[in-house]
């Protein structure tokens, strides 16, 4: 996948948009499917997976937090939300379902444009480092790196992307302590503005999928006023 010729598909219902955005990124060089109904978009899926996935939430026939979910399933590249939800719940909720960034329109197209380039080279990163490291192991749990998902007594835990990213950037570093907001930064690119919960959740959701209280042979500790680290035992 090489940028600025990756393949995008953008689920939107609101036609002026959807042909804007899509009009703009195919003149820098992108290629661009659209899909208006959630029914539109799981048939591009099917036919296949784009190097970013942009998603509206309301759809005449779905919703797009569904979509991100059925994506999640399939592949682990980044999904943008694009959304008139404005609400931190909705934002939380577009996260935890797996999505790598969150917009509400209307938004200026440098800022979806910027952001389309962020996700992009990340990823383009993430894969090269998988390419270059195969396997972490700790104990009874194992990250395989080639394809983002982490294994405990050889079982899959299920983590989403997201979830991945952070137990990765704690493994290569055990006994490191990470401050909330530098983990943000890191997992989503962008600062935190003072959003501390977002971190607290996703470390409560990662301790309980790799079974942290169920073993004695690692644990990933909030350390207070400081942050979190993995410590290996």
């Amino acid at each position: 996948m090489n940028e600025p010729h990756a393949r995008i598909l953008m689920v939107e219902d609101e036609p002026q948009v959807l042909e804007i955005n899509s009009r703009m990124l195919r003149r820098r060089g992108y290629e661009v499917l659209t899909a208006q109904t959630a029914m539109e978009a799981y048939e591009q899926l099917d036919a296949g997976l784009p190097d970013l996935l942009i998603l509206d939430i309301l759809l005449p026939d779905g919703n797009g937090l569904d979509i991100c979910r059925q994506f999640r399933k399939k592949c682990l590249r980044p999904v943008l939300f694009l959304t008139g939800k404005s609400d931190v719940k909705d934002k939380v909720a577009g996260l935890m379902e797996g999505g790598d960034y969150y917009l509400t329109k209307p938004c200026q197209f440098d800022e979806f444009l910027a952001v389309i380039q962020m996700l992009l080279a990340r990823e383009q990163r993430l894969m090269a480092n998988l390419q270059s490291s195969r396997q972490i192991t700790i104990k009874s749990l194992m990250l395989d790196l080639s394809i983002g998902h982490a294994y405990r007594d050889g079982c899959d835990v299920g983590l989403t992307r997201t979830e991945f990213s952070l137990l990765r950037l704690l493994a290569e570093h055990p006994e490191q302590i990470f401050s909330a907001k530098k983990l943000y930064e890191a997992l989503w690119g962008t600062s935190a503005d003072g959003d501390t919960g977002t971190i607290r959740r996703h470390i409560f959701n990662l301790r309980t999928k790799i079974g942290a209280d169920e073993t004695d042979e690692y644990d990933i500790v909030s350390v207070y006023g400081k942050g979190y680290l993995l410590t290996c035992r």
